[in-house]
């Protein structure tokens, strides 16, 4: 389910559809069930997302998709901003499974601190000028 698909016109103007809504309150309640990090991630990450559709009825485009869990990860939670997403190497629709529809997600923090966009992100800039990603560099000297 993509966001930008499912759109409704309404006289405030447009908001997502319903169908979109259930999708994400669902996805929501799932990854809140899954394990999860206490708090949310403050630092660029990488992900994957493998799509599995129920069918190939309103096939989706897969930047929709992804845009959609970015969404979808930041208000459940998982991460601080979707904006600290600086990769999504491997995503891709990986079937078709009528009985078991999912996303299979993996989320994981670039620890790198030369990564380009701990210098382009401003609060991810800012972070790393107050010394607030300190347990990175503890993690990368492990």
């Amino acid at each position: 389910m993509t966001k930008k698909n499912s759109l409704q016109k309404t006289r405030y103007g447009l908001i997502q559809g319903k169908a979109y809504r259930e999708y994400a309150k669902d996805a929501i309640w799932h990854l809140k069930l899954q394990r999860r990090p206490i708090h949310p991630i403050d630092c660029a990450v990488k992900i994957t997302a493998k799509y599995y559709m129920p069918n190939r009825k309103g096939w989706p485009d897969l930047f929709g998709l992804v845009q959609a869990t970015a969404d979808i990860l930041e208000s459940a939670g998982i991460i601080e901003d979707d904006g600290y997403i600086a990769e999504i190497g491997g995503s891709m629709i990986a079937g078709i499974d009528a009985e078991d529809p999912r996303v299979e997600i993996t989320v994981s923090e670039i620890t790198d601190l030369k990564h380009p966009l701990y210098k382009l992100h401003p609060k991810l800039k800012k972070k790393l000028l107050e010394g607030n990603l300190k347990r990175l560099i503890k993690t990368r000297k492990e």
